[in-house]
């Protein structure tokens, strides 16, 4: 049995392709809308919206009591709701494995302080999915995965060969640092700019202001992450961005995403994480105007 805590654009990504890959999957998911919808199908709809596949899934539930023990949890959850995973604890069987691929600084520490180090695996996914209604998703391309150990003594291999025979394009490393951090700097480049301009990556990149503005974050970004004792180099990393972004042009960053949907965004592990390595209130302005905004974005909205 595989869990997905938090089904929403990405995890319902997962869930399908485990399940074309032969798995049983159930998922942990918030009250709402989506698992209410959960409860009844998945629905994938194709990168061009010609075809779309129906899923059942073995369990759907918010609460732990209802779901079976696993050999792995596949952390989604939005990066502000990492420390609500602690009751998924009582279900991960001996040997089993905590995989985050969350956005952002911090989750794979708060996961190793609910589950232990030893239980944790950490990576990035660069893969796109846009969330069309509750329990409907379509699919936006994908690239590869990344995941390694947290802690470099544990092998978890395995973990990997689980996601290639669900078709998944995947890498593993001893050490995930480096490509969390490079993931890190892409969103704070991408996702901050998109979500406060409403522009979907084709209009991010036409823009020759946003290119500047963007490539400044990054600049910041790097910075931070040396200052991590992870060495990045930026214009190597500018190249490959923008090969990226160019081939995923009709994609909405997933911060935007929120921003449409009046949802709470990842201001504090994205742009915010980078301002905690930030010696004093002068350095890094540009990702601190971005988090300024975001921020207050958020607080309009309701949340802390």
């Amino acid at each position: 049995m595989i869990t997905i805590a938090g089904c929403g654009a990405l995890g319902s990504i997962f869930a399908s392709k485990l399940l074309d890959g032969g798995f049983r999957v159930q998922v942990y998911q918030r009250r709402g809308a989506t698992l209410d919808a959960l409860k009844k199908k998945l629905t994938i709809k194709s990168e061009d919206r010609s075809s779309s596949r129906n899923y059942t899934l073995s369990s759907v539930s918010d609460r732990v009591e209802d779901l079976e023990p696993t050999e792995l949890i596949i952390v989604l959850v939005k990066s502000f709701s990492t420390e609500e995973l602690y009751p998924l604890r009582d279900i991960l069987k001996k040997g089993g494995v905590v995989l985050t691929l969350q956005n952002g600084l911090g989750n794979a520490e708060t996961l190793s302080s609910i589950f232990g180090e030893r239980k944790v695996a950490a990576g990035v996914a660069h893969w796109g999915a846009i969330k069309r209604a509750p329990g409907v998703v379509q699919e936006a391309g994908g690239a590869l995965i990344v995941l390694g150990p947290w802690s470099a003594e544990y092998d978890m291999v395995w973990v990997m060969e689980i996601l290639k025979k669900s078709a998944f394009n995947v890498k593993y490393v001893e050490d995930p640092r480096p490509f969390i951090w490079k993931k890190l700097t892409i969103n704070n480049m991408v996702n901050t700019c998109a979500a406060l301009t409403r522009l979907n990556n084709e209009g991010l990149i036409s823009s020759p202001l946003i290119l500047e503005l963007m490539k400044e974050i990054g600049r910041e970004t790097v910075e931070a992450a040396r200052r991590e004792g992870i060495n990045l180099e930026m214009e190597e990393l500018w190249d490959t961005f923008l090969d990226n972004i160019r081939k995923t042009a009709t994609n909405i960053p997933s911060m935007l995403q929120d921003n449409l949907a009046g949802r709470r965004m990842e201001v504090e592990t994205i742009p915010g994480g980078v301002l905690k390595y930030a010696r004093n209130e002068d350095e890094f302005p540009y990702t601190r105007a971005m988090y300024a905004m975001l921020k207050t974005l958020n607080t309009h909205r309701g949340y802390e």
